[in-house]
């Protein structure tokens, strides 16, 4: 019998995790980089999504990476950062076929999935990490990932990836 709380997620699908990957930021970069270069760039796309100056989101990234890497396995990151103001989460999946060199990390990263979330909204943050970090581990993600013919077909990579469904109706982040 399958796990009624595990499904395909589907942009159709009233779930706020299925939401915010629909509208969020997306980055295909060819050549190889180290983590402060990517972190400027991503940030220059994501920090009009959040109304964050864009100055305080690249301090908050570079802080929560200075605390622990976000390196969750081979190849793939999680960024993530909380912080005040932030109404709705914003996301930015990149792809970097060069790889970027995370500091202490021995391989390069090649999937780097980043999420900003306000202090209200804590356990949609641990959900959406969860999610992230399950959809991740599937043995076909990286090869998928990699495989992905535009950027808007690693949006579906991630979505099409089995994992459980967070809790929270789509209303709650619209």
């Amino acid at each position: 019998m399958a796990d009624r709380n595990v499904f395909y997620c589907t942009p159709s699908d009233e779930d706020r995790f299925c939401v915010v990957i629909d509208r969020c930021a997306l980055l295909d970069i060819e050549e190889p980089m180290e983590l402060p270069r990517l972190l400027e760039v991503a940030i220059a796309r994501l920090a009009p999504m959040t109304d964050i100056p864009p100055d305080h989101l690249l301090e908050a990234f570079h802080s929560r990476e200075a605390e622990g890497s976000t390196v969750v396995k081979a190849g793939i990151a999680i960024p993530h950062v909380i912080l005040p103001g932030v109404e709705h989460a914003a996301m930015l999946l990149a792809r970097c076929r060069g790889g970027v060199r995370f500091p202490g990390e021995g391989e390069l990263v090649h999937a780097v999935l980043m999420l900003v979330e306000g202090l209200e909204h804590r356990y949609f943050h641990l959900q959406a990490l969860a999610a992230l970090s399950r959809s991740s581990h599937d043995p076909r993600f990286m090869e998928n990932w990699l495989a992905a013919e535009s950027v808007d077909a690693l949006r579906r990579a991630l979505l099409e990836t089995h994992r459980s469904r967070c809790t929270m109706h789509r209303s709650a982040c619209l």
